[in-house]
């Protein structure tokens, strides 16, 4: 994986940067949800015979699979932004486009909004929290910090493999630090209940969102009105780069050609 190196003390961000030849100045940069890692999710998306080979930076946040996880860390979404941030203009892009999945796509927002250089394309994947994350997040922060990395965090891996059908998740959430488990966690729960859908109707970049095709026109509604492009993915709940990888890269590349 290659480094990015995000602060004096040496601490590194890691990343697959895969199709390097192709639109190399315009990447797609994927931001992975909570407990998950850019680089187990997306292999199978960006290796679909349904992806748009363009350059893709598949990146795992600070706390997450490849990179580290210094336990004094920051790892609140305003703080996973700026590393982003800094990642992406120290790079020679003139251009990028953002994908954002769950709790990720908060990141992406408040990426898009502070970067110097032009986001053309803002791709949020089930983004936002659904009841079922809302309701693991505030057991998660129920307890303090220190109770969640001593005992907190063993706990919930142990509740969510006697549940069952979470095989895709527990890999890189167990990995994890649980340091930053818990600060997105608070951090995520407070970003849902801002004006998240505001802020993306505001934002001056094309726009898609991809969603399970079980939702409701409902359900749907919300993001047509801030402005987004809609894709449908068959066969998929919420971790649809698991469910249906195929599915998943028809609807990013769908997105990303009708701005071409």
């Amino acid at each position: 994986m290659n480094p990015f190196t995000t602060d004096d003390r040496g601490n590194i961000l890691r990343y697959l940067d895969l199709y390097s030849g192709t639109h190399s100045s315009e990447p797609l940069l994927f931001i992975h949800g909570l407990g998950c890692a850019s680089s187990s999710d997306y292999p199978p998306v960006t290796g679909s015979h349904s992806c748009s080979k363009r350059r893709s930076l598949l990146v795992d946040l600070m706390g997450a699979g490849f990179s580290d996880k210094p336990e004094d860390g920051k790892y609140d979404s305003d703080n996973q932004a700026n590393v982003l941030s800094n990642f992406v203009t120290s790079e020679p892009f003139t251009q990028v486009n953002l994908f954002g999945h769950s709790a990720g796509a908060f990141i992406a927002l408040k990426l898009a909004k502070r970067l110097p250089v032009q986001v053309s394309t803002v791709i949020l994947c089930a983004p936002g929290l659904n009841d079922y994350g809302k309701a693991m997040l505030s057991e998660i922060t129920s307890m303090t910090e220190a109770q969640f990395v001593a005992e907190g965090c063993s706990q919930l891996l142990a509740q969510l493999r006697a549940a069952g059908g979470n095989d895709a998740w527990l890999g890189p959430f167990a990995v994890a630090s649980p340091h930053a488990i818990y600060q997105w966690a608070r951090s995520a729960l407070d970003d849902n209940a801002q004006d998240w859908l505001g802020d993306l109707a505001r934002l001056n970049a094309r726009k898609g969102v991809i969603l399970p095709d079980t939702v409701t026109s409902c359900e749907i509604a919300p993001f047509e009105q801030a402005g987004c492009a809609v894709e449908l993915v068959a066969d998929t709940e919420h971790m649809m780069a698991y469910d249906n990888p195929d599915g998943l890269a028809l609807a990013i590349s769908n997105i990303l050609e009708r701005g071409a």
